[in-house]
């Protein structure tokens, strides 16, 4: 951690020091340069004054330099005249060498050479001068010409100013050449340079110190603010939400430091609608568990109610064929009794006794009949039961699916909150998207409950219809029941008058042959309203075993449902967060 705060101060230093030095180095040297400039320009233009001041001088000796041309003599007066005037001139300017020259036929040649008169190297009368040819023909045309410094390999380095001598006239009768050596130029260019040094080098230190101290000032502020925004990120990173950020400067980093506690606080609310969601979810799981328990037991006592139903339907049914072999029996008796009129009175006690059978019978049937029209009642009363139960199961699928919708958002904003905090939230990503994941699986489950919820209840109404049915078939069959012992009952009435009666025997016997065939039509009509009740018992034991399944399966969701909250509030709880008074109401 150390090195890494060492490694950060160095760099802000090197930042700011090198620009400084570099500018520095440029500055001395841009002056270096400036100055051997100046002292050449100023070398260049005091040799031309020099030239020009000389040249001016000769031109006075016009005739002599006329008369020299003539003689071409270096013995002439006019020669050594003029090289003393040339010796003197070079002495007193300090000058390297001055000469004179002139343009001929022939070309250019020297014509005095100002060197000491003991000197053997000078050049002497009528010794061709070689010059740059441009530098030759701007002295043909009259101009004044100063070169830079050139490095000659016999003289050295030296600087030339070139000029034509002219008379009073201002015709040109020759042309003058000085020399002044580079040793002269470098001295002058050093005492500038020294000058110069002694005023910009402590400006320069001034600048670089006052640089230094604003840079320590400046990188102790930043070396703070970053000091204090690591701080920050390594608590966020450990799970320590309940930091705050210091905002020290007024820069982007800053800007920085209270971003982060815009960050740590949106991190807060999220963990806070995680953990609250977290606990929507177990508790909805909760219930769903305790809605798919009792969705269980009440298909167990759907499928007992069904069995029960199924049970006396088969009794009906039997019932139902006893009574239509009593009916063929009675039938049988009434024909007998139509066939033998006169016996009538003997085999009326037979009839009597028959009568009383028939009527144990019919009461035993009667008695069935109203059982089975409670069984058929109760049957009806629990498929309402189930209809309202699966119309609460509706209900809570619906809660659970605006939850999941709940948790979807909730997963898109964790995902774009954990996108935004980079390499920070790239855990929480994860998580983010994981549980959207399983909203989506629980979405399709719970769509898949709605279906099978939707038919359980198309199953009950119709079931309902069909009990409705069967309820009014047994009605039918109670009252063609006891209207049949009403019958049974004149029929013993009869059978104790038959003596008094005999005569109206046969009509009461077509009356009881058509009170008969109705019996046995009510019968048939039982019969196959009992086989309708089987059939619909077999149905609703089927949309029984289909409740019982979705009602396992409701279950299941309901497990992954806890384990996807406990899974969240693991998450959320590796944070350290505040818990607010308000969350926690």
């Amino acid at each position: 951690m150390r090195n890494k705060k060492m490694d950060l101060r160095l760099k802000l230093y090197l930042i700011i020091l090198v620009p400084l030095l570099v500018m520095g180095g440029l500055i001395l040297w841009a002056t270096i340069h400036s100055s051997e400039n100046a002292s050449l320009m100023t070398m260049q233009y005091n040799n031309q004054q020099l030239a020009v001041n000389i040249a001016a001088q000769l031109g006075e000796e016009s005739t002599s330099i006329r008369s020299l041309y003539t003689t071409s003599s270096e013995q002439s007066s006019e020669y050594k005249k003029l090289r003393d005037q040339l010796i003197q001139a070079r002495h007193q300017s300090g000058a390297l060498y001055v000469y004179m020259y002139n343009k001929t036929s022939d070309g250019w040649i020297y014509t005095v050479d100002g060197a000491d008169w003991g000197d053997a190297e000078y050049s002497s009368y009528g010794t061709t001068f070689e010059l740059d040819s441009q530098i030759l023909e701007r002295l043909a045309r009259g101009e004044v010409v100063t070169t830079g410094i050139v490095d000659v390999p016999i003289w050295g380095q030296l600087m030339s100013s070139f000029t034509s001598i002219k008379d009073s006239q201002g015709v040109i009768t020759g042309y003058l050449g000085i020399d002044v050596s580079a040793a002269e130029v470098n001295r002058v260019s050093a005492t500038t340079l020294n000058n110069t040094y002694r005023s910009v080098i402590p400006i320069f230190v001034v600048v670089l110190v006052l640089s230094l101290l604003v840079m320590l000032f400046v990188v102790r502020g930043i070396l703070r603010q970053v000091n204090d925004i690591k701080l920050s990120l390594d608590q966020v990173s450990n799970g320590n939400l309940n930091i705050v950020s210091r905002h020290m400067t007024n820069d982007q980093l800053g800007d920085i430091s209270n971003l982060i506690n815009v960050m740590v606080n949106q991190l807060t609310n999220i963990l806070n609608g995680i953990q609250q969601g977290s606990s929507m979810l177990q508790q909805s799981s909760k219930k769903i568990a305790g809605a798919a328990l009792t969705n269980d037991r009440q298909s167990e006592e759907l499928s007992r109610a069904i069995e029960e139903i199924a049970i006396g339907s088969m009794k009906q049914a039997e019932e139902t064929e006893h009574s239509v072999q009593h009916s063929e029996n009675l039938g049988n008796i009434m024909n007998e009794v139509g066939s033998y009129v006169e016996q009538f009175t003997g085999t009326s006690e037979q009839l009597s006794a028959l009568q009383v059978q028939v009527t144990r019978q019919h009461e035993v049937l009667l008695e069935k009949s109203r059982e089975n029209a409670k069984l058929v009642e109760d049957q009806h009363n629990i498929s309402k039961l189930l209809t309202t139960r699966s119309e609460l199961a509706a209900s809570i699928s619906g809660q659970i699916y605006n939850i999941l919708k709940q948790t979807q958002i909730l997963s898109l904003n964790a995902s774009i909150e954990a996108a935004r905090a980079g390499e920070a939230g790239k855990g929480f990503g994860v998580v983010a998207n994981e549980m959207g994941q399983l909203a989506q699986q629980s979405e399709r489950s719970i769509q898949e409950i709605d279906g099978i919820l939707s038919s359980f209840v198309q199953e009950i109404h119709r079931m309902e219809a069909h009990l409705d049915t069967n309820m009014l078939a047994v009605k039918e069959q109670e009252e063609q029941i006891a209207e049949c012992l009403q019958s049974f009952r004149q029929v013993s009435q009869l059978s104790t008058e038959v003596r008094e009666l005999a005569h109206r025997l046969e009509s009461r016997t077509i009356n009881m042959q058509s009170i008969r065939q109705e019996v046995e039509q009510h019968l048939s009509y039982i019969a196959s309203s009992t086989e309708e009740t089987s059939a619909m018992s077999e149905e609703v034991s089927a949309s029984a075993v289909e409740q019982q399944r979705s009602a396992n399966e409701l279950s299941d969701i309901s497990g992954q449902l806890t384990l996807l909250a406990d899974n969240l509030k693991s998450y959320s709880d590796q944070f350290q967060i505040t818990s607010h008074k308000s969350d926690a109401d």
